[in-house]
């Protein structure tokens, strides 16, 4: 770690781990040294390695750490932070030995809580698999497992919930700190020592042989872009749509598709452009045919859910696809409501065949999921559920639909449905949200001058109540994807600030009119 030109915070500079040179495995967790490169490179951060021979002494390993960190102070590095919890004993060993060094050791975790740091852990998206059993203190079922919920309520009441003890040992695939996730499973158990070992490998690797082919997979959706990244199938992607914009990286790629006509008016004018191209019955996008040929997919990914809000089958149809010498599998996503979009998650791994994987990311946000929707559940028993309202376009004013009720559900609101601005009026909603399909946040707001022009807007609850906001909603809440877990934990936020802290509201909602420190 580095001095940081922030406060006086640190920079993450890199991390140092010890290999095993005889199994290249990490030497006290047994994971491979691929996974761990795998690790290091989504979270965007060199990886030192500390070579140890085997069988190595104490002394020798003490010497080639020793070693390590002169290598580490050379290259201007200053601290070196450590997981320890509460182990006295060992906190003083690290002290010991870096005193002189030029390190200087951190503990950041130092004394937290254990459950509630690992509660904290998952809420927050982190995701692992326990690599490492001792057999002494835990169950050897144990191997393998995935670090969440259930695995905590399973564990015995001795048992630390963050291994502190050495109860187990986990290797972390995927979480907020990582660029894309890490697919991995699984594999044999392997006992020696008295401890079980969980070999975990790498899936979605193409089949090996002379006729395999690496997958080239095209985008033609922002939300299909997306599930590719959470399967860890980003660099099977070789082309996107014109709106694919997450994870940034994505943006390199070359486009395959544009909209037709200029999108840069705003909702009344976008929407008459739009009436007009579907009357003639023209497609609102063009294909081009010229990148696909070029490109030679294996894997094309549209849907049928609208043709308005993005490439469609029918525009896949009419492109030059079906003619391509790599004969693509078009793969066409439907999603309507949160089961839909599930399957829509495992049809893509499907067809990538890495369906085990499309099965762990689903569980995965159903459980992020489940977890917000437990608390709010239990917040009806104290308030009455406030009476939500959803504005998926702002002129003409049209209202959310599909998964949209799900979410406001799990959020702990209730639903108002509405069709027309007198219908709003009646209703008279104790929030208002407003999430225009493709507009960022900063668009958003810029539109919300047709909402305050009309009559009657001052009067209502929400207005009256400063309960009006505004949502990016191309990034979240109107992408059928990933992140619509996210879309539930910005609503959550925003329908009881009292329960959950607001995340993503610099980049994703604000409140409406905009608070002084944002103007």
């Amino acid at each position: 770690m580095r001095s940081s030109a922030v406060g006086t915070g640190v920079e993450i500079a890199g991390l140092l781990t010890t290999f095993n040179q005889a199994a290249d495995r990490v030497a006290m967790h047994a994971v491979r040294r691929t996974l761990v490169e795998a690790q290091a490179a989504a979270a965007g951060l060199p990886l030192r390695a500390v070579e140890l021979p085997w069988p190595c002494s104490n002394e020798e390993y003490e010497s080639r750490m020793a070693e390590a960190c002169r290598s580490a102070v050379a290259d201007g590095f200053e601290a070196i932070a450590f997981g320890d919890l509460f182990l006295r004993d060992i906190r003083e060993y690290r002290e010991r030995k870096l005193a002189g060094s030029g390190l200087e050791p951190l503990f950041p975790l130092w004394e937290l809580p254990t459950r509630e740091l690992a509660l904290e852990m998952i809420r927050a998206g982190l995701r692992a698999r326990i690599t490492c059993v001792d057999k002494k203190q835990l169950d050897a079922s144990f191997a393998g497992r995935e670090f969440d919920l259930a695995m905590l309520a399973d564990l015995p009441p001795q048992a630390d919930p963050c291994g502190e003890n050495g109860e187990f040992h986990t290797f972390a695939y995927d979480g907020p700190m990582f660029q894309h996730p890490i697919p991995v499973e699984a594999g044999e158990l392997r006992d020696a020592d008295g401890f079980v070992f969980a070999d975990l490998k790498s899936i979605g690797e193409p089949a090996k042989g002379a006729a395999a082919r690496r997958p080239a997979i095209v985008s033609m959706i922002s939300s299909a872009t997306e599930i590719v990244h959470a399967l860890g199938a980003l660099p099977w992607l070789v082309g996107r749509s014109h709106e694919c914009d997450y994870p940034a990286e994505v943006r390199a790629l070359p486009a395959c598709t544009a909209p037709r006509f200029a999108v840069d008016g705003d909702s009344r004018e976008i929407d008459s452009l739009v009436r007009q191209s579907m009357a003639e019955s023209l497609s609102v996008y063009q294909v081009f045919d010229d990148v696909l040929e070029r490109l030679q997919p294996t894997h094309i990914l549209t849907q049928i859910h609208c043709e308005v809000c993005a490439v469609s089958l029918r525009d896949v149809e009419r492109s030059v696809a079906a003619r391509l010498a790599s004969r693509p599998v078009v793969v066409s996503l439907q999603p309507f409501s949160l089961a839909e979009v599930w399957e829509d998650i495992r049809r893509v791994a499907r067809s990538l065949e890495i369906e085990a994987r499309g099965e762990q990311v689903v569980a995965q946000f159903q459980e992020r999921m489940r977890s917000i929707a437990d608390i709010t559940h239990g917040t009806r028993a104290v308030a009455p559920r406030p009476r939500l309202a959803c504005i998926e376009w702002i002129e003409p004013l049209m209202p959310t639909a599909n998964w949209m009720p799900e979410l406001i559900e799990m959020a702990g609101a209730e639903n108002v449905q509405w069709r027309t601005w007198e219908d709003l009026a009646a209703a008279d909603p104790d929030i208002i949200l407003a999430m225009p399909c493709g507009f960022d946040l900063e668009r958003a707001v810029s539109e919300m001058y047709w909402l305050t022009a009309r009559d009657g807007w001052d009067r209502l609850r929400a207005v009256r109540n400063g309960r009006v906001y505004v949502a990016d909603g191309n990034q979240y809440f109107n992408r059928p994807g990933p992140r619509l877990v996210e879309s539930l934990e910005i609503l959550a936020g925003i329908v009881h600030p009292e329960v959950f802290t607001p995340r993503h509201t610099r980049s994703a909602a604000t409140a409406f009119p905009l608070p002084a420190s944002a103007i």
